[in-house]
C-alpha cells in the first residue's frame, strides 16, 4: 500500500513538471526569459507545488484511515476472541465441576435453576461464536472451536442435566414415601424396604453421573489441549500483524 501511495506522488510531480516547462519552452523557444516570465513561472512551480501538498496529504489522510481502520478491526477481533473464550470455559467449567449440584439436592426449585443456568451458559457460547464468525477467517482455529464445542455437547453437557433431573425424581419419590401410613407393622416394613430402595437409588444417581464424566473427561481433553494451544499462538500474532 505504502509503495502504490509513494509511486502515484512521483508520477504525479513528474507529469505536472514536464507539462509545465513544455508549454513554457514551446511558447519561448529559445528566447531568454523576462523578469516577467520568471514571475509567471514562478507562480506556476508554487500552483504545481501547492496542488503536490494537497495530494500529499490527502493520500496521507486516506493510508491513515485505513491504517486505524485495521488496527480497530484487529482489536474487535482479539476482543471477540477473548470474551469466546472465557464463556466457553465458564460453559464446560459448569459443566465439570466437582458437584454439579452445588445446591440443596432435596430443593427441586434450586435444582430447576441450576439446569436453566447450564442453558444459559450455553446460549453465551453461541452468542459469542456468532461474532467471531464476523472477525475469524482462520478455517483452522474454526473448525477446532467447532469441534470442541460439538464434543463437549457429547462427552460432557448431557450428564450434569440428567443427573438433575434424576435427582428431581427421586426428591418427588422420596415425598410419596413419606406419604406412606405407618398404622401397621406391616407398612411400617414397607415403608422402611422402600426407604432402602430409594437411598440405593440415589446412590446409583451419584455413582452413574460420577463415572460418565470422568469417560466424558478424558474424552474432551485432547480437544480442549489442542484448541488452547492454537488459540493462544493465534492471539499472540494478531498485534503483528
Amino acid at each position: 500500500m505504502n509503495t502504490e501511495i509513494i509511486l502515484e506522488i512521483i508520477l504525479i510531480i513528474i507529469g505536472l513538471y514536464l507539462a509545465l516547462f513544455k508549454s513554457y519552452f514551446q511558447e519561448k523557444g529559445k528566447n531568454i526569459a523576462t523578469s516577467e516570465d520568471i514571475e509567471e513561472l514562478t507562480l506556476k512551480v508554487e500552483s504545481v507545488k501547492q496542488q503536490f501538498l494537497e495530494k500529499n496529504a490527502n493520500l496521507k489522510a486516506k493510508l491513515d484511515l485505513l491504517t486505524n481502520l485495521q488496527i480497530s478491526h484487529k482489536n474487535d477481533e482479539r476482543l471477540a476472541l477473548i470474551d469466546f473464550h472465557k464463556s466457553l470455559k465458564q460453559w464446560i467449567g459448569l459443566l465439570t465441576e466437582s458437584s454439579p449440584a452445588l445446591v440443596n439436592d432435596s430443593d427441586n426449585d434450586e435444582i430447576q435453576a441450576k439446569i436453566h443456568l447450564y442453558h444459559q451458559a450455553y446460549q453465551e457460547v453461541l452468542a459469542g461464536e456468532a461474532l467471531l464468525e464476523l472477525y475469524v477467517e482462520d478455517v483452522a482455529l474454526i473448525k477446532l472451536i467447532s469441534d470442541l464445542k460439538i464434543n463437549t455437547l457429547k462427552e460432557l453437557s448431557g450428564h450434569p442435566s440428567k443427573f438433575l433431573i434424576d435427582l428431581k425424581r427421586s426428591n418427588y419419590e422420596f415425598e410419596q414415601h413419606e406419604k406412606m401410613p405407618v398404622d401397621t407393622k406391616e407398612n411400617i416394613d414397607k415403608r422402611s424396604e422402600r426407604h432402602r430402595e430409594l437411598l440405593e437409588k440415589r446412590e446409583a444417581i451419584f455413582e452413574n453421573y460420577s463415572s460418565e464424566m470422568i469417560k466424558g473427561l478424558k474424552l474432551n481433553i485432547p480437544y480442549e489441549k489442542e484448541y488452547r494451544n492454537y488459540m493462544r499462538e493465534y492471539l499472540k500474532k494478531i498485534p503483528e500483524e
